[in-house]
């Protein structure tokens, strides 16, 4: 599969796309769990 044609590049920004949401998603998830921990 050629990454450097149309379909490759659409394909590839999907990837991107998809990886930088979930990146996202997990963030506030930690975020959510550290919050409720106890300030030692």
């Amino acid at each position: 599969m050629e990454i450097l044609t149309s379909g490759g590049l659409s394909a590839l920004l999907q990837v991107i796309t998809i990886d930088l949401v979930l990146a996202g998603d997990n963030a506030i998830v930690i975020g959510l769990a550290a919050a409720g921990l106890p300030v030692d």
